[in-house]
């Protein structure tokens, strides 16, 4: 009876040590992959605190006299920095989005200094889907990203990273045009502005009205 009971107990130990060595490397795996993740990232200014593969903004849809859509901000500063490859002495990083959705011809990237400091310079975040040569393009949600950091022109360190863009719907709003009433002269009559002071001018006075979208 004791030799039964010792047969059936052996394979349980089996399928829980195998069990347990799955558990084991799946731990190991994600650990090592974390720690790829965290080699490389972007530092994003938001307000007055930082987000780490982050990019945040807002969105506000306008109707009447200035109807459209208005993004706030209108870019995101940001750095980058590698944990592996800090900055050193006559290097810089090229990173590029190569997020699916993106133009590829050429791809959105940015070109910084990485020779001091503890970031990279810095460089503005902005929705889009091409290459711009002030800002860099990302689109909303999970952006994926390509680096080489190069000293002297020569690569030594390259790799991937990923950030969220993430974009607040705030609501519809009205909105109305700004108008300024101001005063242009036709001849050398008395003229005034618009708050009654006198001016010189050639030619005699008449009202207009400049409007703008706030």
């Amino acid at each position: 009876m004791k030799h039964t009971i010792y047969l059936t107990v052996r394979p349980q130990i089996k399928l829980l040590a195998i069990f347990l060595g799955v558990i084991f490397l799946t731990v190991a795996a994600l650990t090592v992959s974390a720690q790829q993740t965290n080699e490389a990232l972007f530092r994003v200014k938001n307000e007055n605190y930082f987000n780490i593969n982050l990019i945040q903004f807002k969105r506000v849809e306008y109707v009447g006299q200035c109807a459209g859509t208005v993004i706030s901000p209108d870019s995101q500063n940001a750095r980058f920095v590698s944990s592996k490859t800090p900055p050193g002495p006559n290097r810089r990083v090229m990173i590029k989005n190569v997020t699916d959705g993106m133009e590829t011809n050429p791809y959105p990237y940015t070109d910084r200094g990485y020779d001091k400091g503890e970031f990279s310079e810095d460089f503005g975040f902005k929705l889009g889907n091409s290459h711009k040569t002030r800002t860099f393009s990302v689109l909303e949600g999970e952006n994926k990203f390509l680096y080489e950091i190069k000293e002297n022109n020569q690569v030594i360190d390259q790799g991937a990273l990923s950030a969220e863009v993430s974009v607040q719907n705030l609501g519809v709003f009205p909105r109305q045009q700004i108008c300024d009433s101001k005063l242009e002269c036709q001849n050398t009559s008395n003229c005034r502005d618009s708050k009654g002071r006198k001016r010189r001018c050639r030619r005699e006075c008449f009202p207009i009205q400049k409007c703008r979208c706030p």
